[in-house]
């Protein structure tokens, strides 16, 4: 499905060499950002494993000397991802299955595409109401 969103201006921006070592950083980052939506602490956790999964999924296709992009931002109270690399793909890889079923199940719809060169996913957490933070 095509990625039809675009990160606002007030959007936290992360960038890192395309390597697993570098994945702390955006958990990091993406938990700050989702406290900020008043996400339950059950959900910033789940926003840590779901960004784990994304960055891994990009790394795994990103091309030599390429970075992972992050553009974090909440809107409402909803916590959104828009993540990309460079990548040699001509199209966007498949993902692997028990990786996208965890992505799929902390998150819901993810969007992928590619754009020349770029993989690129996007993906949004909704706070969870029916519990306090």
């Amino acid at each position: 499905m095509p990625i039809m969103i675009e990160a606002p201006d007030d959007a936290v921006e992360v960038g890192f060499p395309a390597d697993t070592a570098n994945m702390a950083i955006a958990r990091t980052v993406a938990a700050a950002v989702a406290a900020r939506a008043d996400l339950t602490v059950d959900q910033i956790e789940d926003v840590r494993l779901a960004i784990d999964e994304a960055a891994a999924y990009l790394i795994t296709h990103a091309s030599a000397d390429a970075r992972v992009r992050g553009r974090l931002w909440v809107e409402g109270h909803t916590f959104h991802a828009l993540l990309s690399c460079n990548t040699d793909a001509t199209s966007a890889p498949e993902p692997e299955a028990f990786s996208w079923t965890v992505l799929s199940a902390l998150v819901g719809d993810i969007d992928r595409e590619m754009v020349d060169a770029d993989l690129t996913m996007h993906w949004a957490l909704v706070r969870d109401h029916s519990v306090s933070a």
